[in-house]
């Protein structure tokens, strides 16, 4: 009222249209802070305009998402911003890249397999063979061979995590 938006005796709480344009603004505005922040827009954007079902779903896709991307491909991110912030200075003695390291081939085989043998267990499932011992063997063999991947993989997870390189020598110890 005192900036002259409202007459005297309005309430915000009566304006629509203003509240809409409100709500939606906050919205986009955390959505962009969220791409920014951790790669995916904003969780529950939709309960801020009006909550839906496809709302809901596209909180839990963007939950996978943001964990994925936080321990498979967010360290080169989580790098850049300690050396912008000045949390990593470079040592100009180093001629080797701490940010260059070889991944080995299980980084890339293990998932691969991993998710070829749970695949082939879903479809032994969904498609039976002729009898239910034929049937169980498979399920079996492929139940077994996604189990052992995915236990190697946790055995080996810190490997498999993608975690900044440029970490300082103290705070390693």
């Amino acid at each position: 009222q005192r900036l002259g938006v409202l007459h005297v005796g309005q309430r915000i709480e009566e304006q629509a249209d203003f509240e809409k344009i409100y709500k939606n603004a906050w919205a986009d505005n955390a959505n962009a802070c969220a791409k920014q922040y951790a790669g995916t827009g904003a969780l529950k954007t939709d309960y801020t305009r009006q909550r839906t079902q496809w709302g809901l779903i596209m909180d839990g896709w963007n939950s996978l998402i943001r964990y994925y991307k936080n321990n498979f491909s967010d360290g080169f991110r989580q790098d850049a911003i300690d050396l912008f912030l000045g949390n990593y200075s470079v040592d100009e003695v180093e001629s080797a890249s701490p940010l260059h390291v070889k991944k080995d081939w299980k980084f890339l085989a293990l998932p691969i397999i991993m998710v070829v043998a749970f695949s082939m267990c879903i479809i032994c499932l969904l498609m039976a063979g002729d009898t239910w011992t034929e049937t169980l063997a498979y399920v079996l063999f492929w139940g077994t061979a996604s189990f052992g991947t995915f236990a190697i993989i946790l055995y080996n997870g810190k490997d498999f995590v993608d975690a900044p390189k440029l970490v300082q020598k103290e705070k390693m110890d």
